[in-house]
């Protein structure tokens, strides 16, 4: 994602750790400055930043404002075998304008979408590298957009979300609509005041032609070290007052304070009741970090918010946890959580665990061929139908990465899984929707290490037949050395979107088919684009 970043996942434990290793409690903490706490945190868990989190991190570590990212690297194995792609049955329309890609060489990185729909109005948020320099400068913007007035069939490039004063914005789009045509645009941006890493939203009354400027959801003070991370937006009921719609904004953070040692860790929501202009915040879970021995450590990534037709709103997360109380490099544990509130994300339930995770391919990293590396993790899609809940994740317990899904129809209190894929390929990065049936969007790597988007349509979620969404597979991109100089080592995208009004399905998906050829690459490179289509 921006710098863009990508390295995704999980600011909080890299604090988490910080705080276990500084020992017990205040003192130890106590002593760190901003830039030290930065400097351990990428020390013992810059893998777990997502992109934009770890060069935000990285410039406090450095006291600089470089945006160039981490030599880092995990080493992740190749697979093979598995079916080839079958015929496609649907349009692709490219998203975002290539000619645009002209301001920097080889900064032609767009990737990593979310889709919101306004009647005939689409709009699709994408990280982009091409509006940036290597150093932060006022004018950079690492979220880009396109929008449709055709409900898709064509779209025009929209350049850069604008920045807040103060601010640039760096990545992680997520976008929603609301009943009354309003759309949002959720995205990490960087307080160039204080190098904290916010998350602001800005919003959209033209059909996503125009954004206003994002306004933060919450701004800490200097002091404080503050990062949050992944954030993802929804719109539904008012649980009081049905005929009006909220906005949440669920992400993960962290929070240091300089001056006391206090250090938390956390999976904040952000409530809206005036379309975006204010925001209040409470907290699903959140974690004492003086409270872990040693490297221990826990903390949520990847959350997602969702609102049934009653207002009440669910937020579910991947949960990361060790239990390293002497530093010894225990390895983490991976879980599915979800947490639930009936008054308008004032308040939640205790968390109630969906499963255990195995991560979803070798050291985080999917092999596509020679340097051409494919970051991975599990976040959570959820989806609403007929009065149940869904819930979706690509895990690897099976040897491949497989999505599994689950399905509670008593409001997320116990929950039945189920594999909606299987078999030698491998399935990544769901995107699950819900209307009169359940639509799961992901990519599906073939037996030749190339890429194409599936999409299975099931009438209740016990069987999901793929069929092809993408009419030409792409191959991977060359991530490690990264061929552009924003993008993080391995990043390729850590998401894909999708929507429904109803009646249609719209996807979007980074996508490698474009060939870029200049001085650089004398024979031509693939270069990641965004494509749509609909259902």
């Amino acid at each position: 994602m921006r710098r863009i970043l990508v390295l995704c996942a999980g600011i909080a434990v890299a604090i988490a750790t910080v705080v276990g290793i500084a020992g017990a409690a205040g003192p130890g903490n106590a002593g760190l400055d901003r830039q030290g706490a930065a400097q351990k945190i990428l020390k013992l868990h810059g893998k777990y930043l997502t992109s934009p989190a770890q060069s935000a991190v990285r410039m406090v570590a450095n006291n600089d404002r470089e945006l160039t990212p981490s030599q880092q690297a995990l080493r992740g194995g190749a697979r093979s075998g598995g079916l080839a792609a079958g015929p496609a049955a649907f349009t692709n329309v490219r998203v975002n304008d290539p000619s645009l890609d002209s301001h920097q060489v080889d900064q032609t990185t767009q990737s990593e979408t979310s889709v919101a729909v306004a009647g005939s109005h689409v709009a699709v948020g994408y990280n982009d590298s091409q509006h940036g320099l290597l150093a932060l400068t006022a004018g950079s913007s690492l979220s880009g957009y396109s929008y449709s007035t055709d409900g898709g069939a064509s779209f025009t490039d929209g350049d850069a979300l604008p920045n807040r004063p103060e601010f640039v914005n760096f990545g992680d789009p997520w976008l929603t609509s609301d009943r009354a045509g309003n759309m949002y645009y959720s995205t990490l941006a960087l307080d160039a005041f204080n190098f904290n890493l916010d998350v602001a939203v800005a919003k959209s009354t033209d059909g996503g032609k125009t954004w206003s400027e994002p306004v933060p959801v919450t701004r800490p003070t200097f002091p404080t070290f503050y990062t949050g991370d992944k954030d993802a937006i929804a719109a539904g009921p008012d649980p009081s007052t049905p005929s009006k719609d909220d906005l949440y904004v669920a992400y993960d953070d962290f929070s240091f304070d300089a001056n006391t040692g206090d250090f938390f860790i956390g999976l904040p929501v952000a409530r809206s009741t005036d379309g975006g202009a204010s925001w209040q915040i409470s907290y699903a879970d959140r974690f004492n970090g003086n409270a872990f021995p040693g490297c221990s450590f826990a903390q949520y990534i990847g959350a997602v918010p969702i609102v049934a037709g009653n207002g009440a709103l669910y937020v579910a997360a991947e949960k990361i946890a060790a239990d390293d109380p002497n530093c010894t490099g225990v390895a983490p544990s991976f879980s599915e959580w979800i947490f639930k509130s009936t008054d308008g994300g004032q308040t939640f339930a205790a968390g109630v665990k969906i499963a255990d995770v195995t991560s979803s391919v070798p050291n985080g990293l999917l092999q596509l061929g020679p340097g051409q590396y494919m970051r991975n993790l599990e976040f959570p899609t959820m989806a609403l139908l007929g009065g149940a809940l869904f819930f979706a994740w690509n895990d690897g317990a099976s040897g491949h990465s497989h999505i599994r899904i689950a399905k509670s129809t008593d409001g997320g209190q116990t929950w039945a899984v189920s594999a909606a894929t299987q078999g030698a390929n491998d399935e990544l990065q769901p995107s699950l929707t819900g209307d009169s049936a359940l639509h799961l969007l992901y990519y599906r790597r073939n037996n030749n290490n190339t890429l194409d988007v599936y999409v299975a349509n099931s009438s209740n979620g016990a069987g999901f037949p793929g069929k092809r969404v993408t009419t030409e597979s792409s191959p991977g991109v060359f991530t490690i050395p990264q061929f552009d100089p924003l993008i993080a080592f391995g990043y390729m995208g850590d998401y894909i979107g999708s929507a429904t009004d109803g009646t249609n399905q719209y996807f979007a998906w980074g996508d490698n088919r474009d060939v870029v050829t200049n001085f650089m690459w004398p024979h031509g490179r693939h270069d990641p684009d965004v494509f749509f289509a609909k259902q």
